[in-house]
């Protein structure tokens, strides 16, 4: 498998990660503002745990959740790719200006740049310096390649390390000791989230997709959170998904900066073939 390829799939994967994943249920709908048991165990005189009831409405609870706001964000990660048995490793460099633009460089052995790609919202294009060769589409090529249904803003907010497809107006939670879950049903599929207390930091996601027959699953996990922007940077983040193949896609960020002016590049070489 070329560079090209796993920076292609790297990205359309982080996308599709938002998109079709297994929880462990399917949550039942939840008014926005509807209050529900908040399900939490502490220690009396004898050490006995008994039950402290609050409530607590179910927006109040996702506002509480870790999620760095920013206007840009730049960052280098090394990249572990697996996939039919065969493992790449790489690092990618990102630049994102939130609701605007991703823009990625994939830079294999000796340091040299191998691949480089710009994702809008409404289009796609990799320069494949290997092969020369220059990819321009819309969303529907990311659509193609795995199925799913993306939008920029949901893979941004993966890249950055927010949670994702949390819907409000259908969603519960429990809480438990040192741990909160939030349960979440959206149009493609059912979210279950587990987050650390007190800070409320997602630890794992797990996404079903509604529709059994597509049989698609995948899991994210965060973790090595560091203090940034009064919220919290997973530096080190998992995504596995299985739908038509198993992939799983290790990123670990080297370096990164919010809200600072962005080095975006990119034009297409003299004599590259172009594939739309």
């Amino acid at each position: 498998m070329k560079y090209i390829t796993s920076f292609a799939a790297a990205v359309l994967i982080l996308a599709s990660c938002n998109s079709a994943k297994r929880a462990q249920r399917t949550p039942p709908p939840v008014p926005a503002d509807s209050s529900v048991k908040v399900e939490t165990a502490s220690t009396d005189d004898t050490g006995n745990k008994k039950d402290t009831g609050a409530l607590e409405s179910i927006s109040i609870v996702l506002g509480k959740l870790n999620h760095i706001d920013y206007t840009t964000f730049s960052g280098r990660a090394g990249v572990t790719y697996k996939a039919k048995g065969d493992t790449k490793n790489f690092d990618i460099k990102l630049q994102i200006h939130k609701d605007s633009l991703i823009w990625a460089s994939v830079i294999g052995p000796l340091g040299i740049e191998v691949a480089r790609g710009v994702i809008t919202q409404d289009s796609v294009r990799i320069i494949n310096k290997l092969n020369k060769q220059y990819i321009s589409s819309s969303y529907v090529y990311l659509q193609e390649q795995l199925g799913l249904p993306l939008d920029l803003g949901t893979l941004q907010d993966l890249l950055v390390g927010n949670p994702v497809f949390i819907d409000k107006t259908n969603s519960s939670y429990t809480k438990q000791d040192d741990t909160l879950q939030v349960t979440s049903r959206t149009r493609f599929f059912s979210n279950l989230l587990s987050a650390m207390l007190p800070d409320y930091l997602p630890a794992v996601s797990k996404l079903e997709d509604v529709d059994a027959g597509r049989n698609r699953s995948a899991e994210l996990t965060y973790g090595s959170y560091e203090k940034v922007n009064n919220a919290q940077f997973p530096k080190a983040r998992t995504i596995h998904v299985k739908y038509k193949t198993d992939i799983e896609i290790q990123l670990d960020y080297k370096s990164y900066t919010f809200n600072e002016a962005l080095n975006t590049p990119f034009s297409v070489p003299k004599g590259y073939k172009t594939k739309k």
